[in-house]
């Protein structure tokens, strides 16, 4: 019920605000918000060696093909009795949107497969699709839809799998997202809506004894809106307020009971936008989470929420970024309802050369819970070469070692691991 109140009552916020600012005047000022007094690496127009987009009526176009090898030490995360494997990529990805001067309609497709050369059940398809479009009702309001599609798999250090799984956990994701949107000189505020049907399907470990993953389907309702005002076209603050809730399909037994891992929660920030003249830019919140479950077997939570990005270019051909966050996710775990996500991440990428990028990158994300005795840590560490040989070819390279440590009375076996990945790719652009 209590939820059912905050959506209501963010739902007439937003409504009131969409009636009372159509009329608003199309007179607009300078842009506050522009933050483009710096370029980052990655982000850098190369003439000579970016691609061209097609220009295809009123939309323009942008794809690309792709192929490439890896090689893995650890190709089916066990702490022990490692197997390597050689894994094939190949994939393709097209974008498109409208050149209007006003409104907008973008498609995106994306989709590639990994091959493993001897353990082919761990193969597995990458799908992303999004259809979106923009409806600019004067030149302060605009109000945006979007449905989109997800087929993925998790990673294999995630909390959900154990040491060693027969096939890789693959899950679904589909929905539709409303957005309405205001900016007028100083003031800014953003809010979005996202319902969400997530689907996974079962799976199996090494000996072929099935895993359960049912009990992880669930409808997510996300409503997030944020609230920004200017200081000078440098420096903004703002409020920030997300409701989420969770429902999920099945009920599970856990001690001989049936349990509802169904969840409501909010969480609320104060940040500040800026882009200052000592090579800095970036984006901070910090706030307060709190998650109410529907089963009083799991316990609430509560705490310190942060998001954090961060970057730093201390000279024009280096940028360095940073980013943090703490937040709660859906667990994967029969045993606890949700956990606390803990990241913490910096990346340095430097223009060696027009055409060559070199970065480096290392992230730690650890998981906190309530209702058992575990703890997860993941420490990902990595290089990364691009070299732009033309407009049409680009070539990449890469390697990196992931380390899960686990830890805990929940765990009757280590399931601790490293991998040490190593790949090489190309990438044509029509």
């Amino acid at each position: 019920m209590l939820y059912t109140k905050r959506v209501s009552l963010a739902g007439v916020a937003t409504g009131a605000l969409i009636a009372a600012m159509s009329g608003t005047a199309y007179a607009q000022s300078s842009d506050f918000y522009s933050r483009d007094k710096y370029e980052a690496v990655t982000d850098r127009r190369q003439p000579e060696y970016d691609p061209e987009p097609i220009r295809l009526g009123a939309f323009t176009v942008n794809s690309s093909l792709f192929a490439g090898l890896g090689y893995t030490d650890n190709a089916l995360g066990t702490s022990d009795n490692e197997e390597s494997d050689v894994i094939a990529r190949i994939g393709a990805d097209i974008a498109a949107r409208t050149n209007w001067s006003v409104h907008e309609v973008a498609a995106s497709v994306s989709v590639s497969r990994d091959e493993y050369q001897d353990f082919s059940d761990q193969s597995a398809n990458d799908v992303n699709t999004r259809l979106r479009g923009r409806l600019d009702v004067t030149r302060d309001v605009a109000l945006g839809g979007a449905v989109f599609y997800q087929q993925s798999t998790d990673q294999r250090s995630d909390p959900s799998n154990t040491s060693g799984l027969g096939e890789p956990i693959e899950y679904t994701r589909a929905g539709v997202e409303l957005s309405a949107n205001y900016t007028n000189d100083r003031i800014r505020w953003t809010n979005s809506v996202t319902f969400a049907e997530v689907d996974y399907d079962d799976t199996v470990s090494l000996d072929g004894t099935p895993i359960d993953q049912d009990f992880r389907d669930r409808s997510d309702t996300l409503f997030n809106s944020r609230l920004s005002y200017a200081i000078s076209p440098n420096v903004a603050v703002f409020g920030q307020g997300m409701i989420q809730q969770r429902e999920y399909d099945n009920l599970i037994v856990v001690d001989g009971a049936e349990r509802s891992r169904d969840s409501d929660s909010y969480t609320v920030y104060g940040g500040v936008d800026f882009e200052l003249n000592t090579l800095i830019r970036g984006d901070v919140a910090i706030g307060y989470l709190s998650e109410e479950k529907d089963d009083t077997f799991y316990e609430d939570t509560d705490g310190l929420a942060v998001d954090a990005n961060v970057e730093w270019f201390p000279t024009r051909l280096t940028t360095v970024s940073f980013n943090g966050a703490r937040r709660t996710v859906d667990s994967g775990i029969r045993t606890s309802a949700s956990s606390i996500q803990t990241t913490l991440g910096a990346r340095v990428d430097h223009e060696l050369y027009r055409n060559i990028i070199l970065s480096g990158y290392g992230e730690l994300t650890s998981y906190e819970y309530d209702e058992t005795d575990r703890d997860d840590d993941i420490t990902e560490f990595g290089v990364i070469g691009t070299y732009k040989m033309n407009k049409r070819v680009h070539l990449n390279a890469f390697a990196r070692r992931v380390d899960r440590d686990r830890s805990g009375t929940a765990f009757a076996a280590d399931e601790s691991f490293s991998a040490n990945l190593l790949g090489i790719s190309v990438r044509i652009h029509p």
